[in-house]
């Protein structure tokens, strides 16, 4: 059986801060068992985190905060929590690709969906053929 796999942006993980939905549990709604975290996004994140102010810094928060849970959930002999999906970090060489860049190189090697809501990159993504996740409506997400 084929795993579904998606690789997630970094203004992605703002969405639970700033819209409170639980993005792992949407993506497993849409039939996503293993989420991809590159590490140049969850340093971009971190990074955010201390550059921000207001509603933004609280999100980017969030973000951070939720990724590490799920980070941290797995134990050595368990690849994830129980009855959810499996989220990993990506080491991928990061070279003198931004960040965009980089999830457009590994999501076109992988073949993996994109979950993003910035528009430049939706654009990028839907040229090369790469599924796009998205939020819809301020409350769940949806592919494009």
């Amino acid at each position: 059986m084929l795993i579904k796999e998606v690789l997630v942006d970094t203004n992605a993980l703002f969405i639970p801060g700033e819209f409170g939905v639980d993005i792992f549990e949407e993506l497993e709604r849409l039939g996503y068992r293993h989420i991809i975290v590159l590490k140049a996004v969850m340093n971009e994140l971190d990074r955010l985190r201390w550059e921000l102010k207001g509603k933004d810094k609280r999100a980017a928060n969030v973000g951070y905060s939720l990724l590490l849970r799920y980070l941290q959930h797995k134990a050595p002999e368990q690849e994830q929590m129980p009855g959810r999906c499996k989220v990993t970090l990506n080491e991928a060489d990061v070279g003198e690709m931004n960040t965009d860049e980089l999830i457009l190189a590994v999501a076109v090697k992988k073949n993996a969906a994109v979950l993003t809501i910035d528009e430049p990159l939706k654009r990028k993504l839907t040229k090369a053929g790469i599924v796009t996740v998205y939020l819809r409506g301020k409350s769940r997400l949806e592919e494009l």
